[in-house]
């Protein structure tokens, strides 16, 4: 099971725990989770700005998902959120892939990269056949040590 330290960081990847519920409530349209989901679907109220990532926490509580519950995923997403400069932009991607596949009715993957340059979450449409995917860095990249 993955977990987050007070930094956000994933203590160890691939955040299973966090995986396993996304896909859980995401990943079958005929799911009552998933019907749960779609009757509560804030995501589209979710502005590309920084701190974003507040109202894509009350996103997925409001579809039924268990933010609180699993492990600091809180804290990752506030990390996800306020990368520089594209923590907003993941934050927004990540809402708009789940607004636009669950006014759809069509399911979606969540899944995990290694970072090579920067912590950007990639998206990729559904084919109506194919789940929507919404890929996120893990673990988190760290900010340069400061020098004091």
């Amino acid at each position: 099971m993955g977990g987050f330290d007070e930094n956000g960081n994933m203590t160890q990847c691939l955040g299973d725990d966090v995986l396993r519920e996304l896909n859980d409530v995401f990943g079958n349209k005929d799911s009552p989770k998933y019907k749960k989901a779609k009757e509560n679907n804030i995501f589209g109220k979710v502005t590309n700005e920084p701190g974003n990532y507040n109202a894509l926490i009350t996103a997925y509580v409001a579809a039924g998902v268990n933010v609180n519950g699993l492990g600091r995923w809180e804290a990752y997403l506030r990390a996800l959120g306020t990368a520089q400069p594209q923590g907003p932009a993941n934050i927004y991607a990540i809402a708009q892939t789940r607004f636009t596949a669950l006014s759809k009715s069509e399911g979606m993957s969540t899944i995990v990269h290694e970072p090579q340059n920067g912590g950007h979450v990639r998206t990729q449409p559904g084919s109506g056949i194919d789940p929507h995917v919404i890929d996120s860095p893990c673990p988190m990249p760290q900010p340069a040590a400061k020098k004091y």
